[in-house]
């Protein structure tokens, strides 16, 4: 570790975690990389995640353990509570069921050490719940699409396109992640929304560098008329926020309101 390496502060909210979580801590652990602290938030666990976070701790004075006693569902808040309590120059966030390659945090920090960059993001390859390797994440087709006639946040409105758990950002402590009920799975989506909305500068760094797990039940579940609703209630909120036109909400809408019909297309024709 050089001695002028900025520190970084990686935030890990965790639920119920236990079947994956040493793999997601220990490629942490791995990273080449060394000067970071890692806050493990315990949001109200009551599998053994919470040993196997105390297990880490243990052997590593890098690690801290946040304890919540309220689970408020999904991860804004421990994320918040996170960013709250983050030292470092840079803060980066990781799921407890995804995986980081080795180098993700060395290669990130040294082109958003160099460059006018606020946020970097990469691509990641997809691994089922075994671990085993199925794919790439196609989380920029959208995007590389629209890229030539659209600006950076006009298509952001459309399609969230940036992996939060690829990301490595400068700390912004008056940005936080928006605590809503109804905007759960789509809280990091709108967190990038309001980034970008404030001017912040985004770079994608076309590598691989992190295993994103990928289970077929949540997906279907994030599939559903339901999540086709939170996307509506994201788009009102930007409107009352006056984040977004009135012009630009109806056609967010309406590219929803396809996406979602294209969708229930495929589902019933496997």
């Amino acid at each position: 570790m050089k001695q002028n390496d900025p520190l970084i502060s990686i935030v890990i909210p965790i639920y119920n975690a236990e079947k994956y979580l040493k793999e997601t801590i220990e490629s942490v652990i791995a990273q080449s990389y060394k000067n970071f602290e890692l806050l493990l938030i315990n949001h109200a666990c009551t599998d053994n995640s919470i040993s196997i976070m105390e297990n880490y701790k243990a052997k590593d004075n890098r690690i801290q353990i946040i304890t919540l006693d309220v689970n408020k569902g999904g991860p804004a808040y421990p994320r918040n509570i996170g960013i709250d309590n983050a030292n470092g120059d840079y803060i980066a966030f990781l799921d407890s069921d995804d995986v980081w390659l080795k180098e993700k945090l060395e290669k990130e920090v040294e082109i958003l050490a160099d460059n006018d960059y606020d946020i970097i993001h990469t691509l990641a390859y997809t691994i089922d719940t075994k671990s085993n390797m199925t794919g790439f994440l196609n989380n920029q087709r959208v995007y590389n699409i629209l890229h030539p006639f659209l600006n950076d946040l006009t298509i952001l409105y459309c399609s969230n396109y940036i992996n939060i758990n690829t990301v490595l950002m400068k700390k912004d402590k008056k940005i936080k992640f928006r605590e809503d009920s109804y905007l759960i799975a789509l809280e990091d989506w709108f967190f990038w929304i309001e980034h970008l909305h404030n001017g912040k500068n985004f770079f994608l760094l076309k590598e691989n560098l992190i295993n994103y797990r990928v289970d077929m039940d949540s997906m279907s579940n994030r599939k559903t008329d339901k999540s086709y609703k939170k996307a509506f209630y994201l788009y009102a909120l930007l409107l009352n926020d006056n984040k977004i036109s009135l012009g630009l909400f109806i056609s967010c809408y309406i590219i929803n309101t396809l996406k979602t019909i294209l969708r229930n297309i495929k589902i019933k024709l496997k």
